[in-house]
Parts: C-alpha cells; structure tokens; sequence
C-alpha cells in the first residue's frame, strides 16, 4: 500500500495542531459573537482574540488526547443522542416494542 493512504487515515486534517471541524467550530461560532460584543459594547477586539486563543489551547489538549475528535463530532451530528419513544408506557428507553 501507498504510505500517503495510511498517513491520511491514521492522521486527520489538522489546523494549528487541532483537529479541523473542532477549530472550525471554535471560529464561526466566536467571530459573530465578537463582532456583536464590539458593535454593542465599543469593546476592544485584542481581547476577543485572546478568548479564541485559549478556546483553541483547549481543542488542541483534547485533539492530543482524542486524534479523532473531528470525526466523533461529525458521526454524533448525524446520529444526534440516542432518544426512542416507547409503544407502549413503561419505565425507561425500550430499542425494540
């Protein structure tokens, strides 16, 4: 087998050393929320950027111990929490009726 395959597999796309979707995450959702704090509040951005900082320290501790943390995000945004609805009254969450 080709090495680039196994790299590729083994090693998920990172950005700054933290796994891609977490970091992605972490920056759409900190960039309106900055925007919306400096529009309102005539607040300085030096410190905003600093909160981004420290949120992306934290992903990438989590991305050293959890390589595939992208991936686990994606497969639970698909699948959501595991919730059922009984047929039929009974006490706790029944997978089949």
């Amino acid at each position: 087998m080709r090495e680039p395959i196994l790299k590729a597999v083994a090693m998920p796309p990172r950005v700054f050393w933290a796994p891609m979707v977490p970091a992605i995450v972490n920056f759409a959702t900190q960039v309106p929320i900055i925007f919306i704090w400096i529009a309102l509040f005539q607040g300085n951005p030096i410190w905003a950027i600093w909160t981004i900082l420290a949120v992306h320290v934290v992903i990438v501790i989590y991305g050293a111990r959890e390589p595939h943390l992208s991936h686990m995000m994606l497969a639970w945004g698909q699948n959501g929490p595991a919730t059922t609805k009984n047929i039929y009254r009974s006490r706790g969450n029944k997978f089949a009726p």
